[in-house]
């Protein structure tokens, strides 16, 4: 049985998610859980290539960086993740007085917090969307094993699928690799997860050629 928009508020509240103020969200979109649901899943789909862009800053692309950083800035506001927006909102407004030493410093840092704000919406929404039959997996580090590197053999085979464009498998073999963590690579699953994403199949494919050498 579907739950009321008053039980899917209740779930909302039950997994909080740190810097992500849910009253003031519903109170953005009128208390209506579905849309609020909806542009969350939004954030999570249209992000990462907004950080993909934001780690390639440099002194002369400051202008654009800038614009960017202005575009994430509004999101999270957007979704009411004060916290992050926030953060974004220092880094606009280093950019903006061309403060080079302060992106450089702060930029990564926000990139990164940004990635784990994505990885807790989807644990979120998937728990929402399950009726709240599962709990966000907020001990996934705990109960994921810790490897020193990623399997070869499932870099291999995630390598030949990206060469054939076989999308489905590699797919498969980010989700295969999810199963761990990795203390060489710590955010590789969501950088993975990111560039199948976007079909990024030649950074893909760098990637792993420098991870398998």
């Amino acid at each position: 049985m579907p739950l009321s928009n008053e039980q899917i508020i209740e779930l909302f509240y039950r997994n909080p998610i740190e810097g992500v103020d849910y009253a003031d969200g519903f109170n953005r979109f009128s208390n209506m859980s579905s849309i609020y649901l909806r542009i969350l899943k939004a954030f999570v789909a249209s992000t990462p290539e907004i950080l993909e862009a934001l780690t390639e800053v440099t002194p002369e692309t400051i202008p654009d960086y800038s614009i960017r950083i202005h575009g994430l800035k509004g999101s999270c506001y957007g979704i009411s993740a004060v916290a992050l927006g926030d953060e974004a909102k220092a880094l606009e407004m280093a950019a903006k007085s061309s403060d080079w030493e302060t992106i450089q410093r702060d930029n990564p840092l926000v990139v990164e917090h940004a990635y784990v704000l994505i990885d807790k919406l989807r644990q979120l929404i998937k728990v929402v969307e399950q009726g709240g039959e599962n709990k966000p997996d907020t001990s996934s580090a705990q109960t994921r094993p810790t490897l020193d590197k990623p399997d070869r053999a499932l870099l291999e085979k995630l390598l030949e699928a990206t060469l054939s464009f076989d999308i489905e498998t590699m797919k498969t073999v980010v989700e295969e690799l999810d199963k761990s963590q990795y203390r060489s690579e710590p955010r590789l699953v969501e950088e993975l997860r990111q560039l199948v994403t976007f079909f990024k199949y030649e950074q893909i494919e760098l990637k792993l050629r420098s991870l398998l050498t």
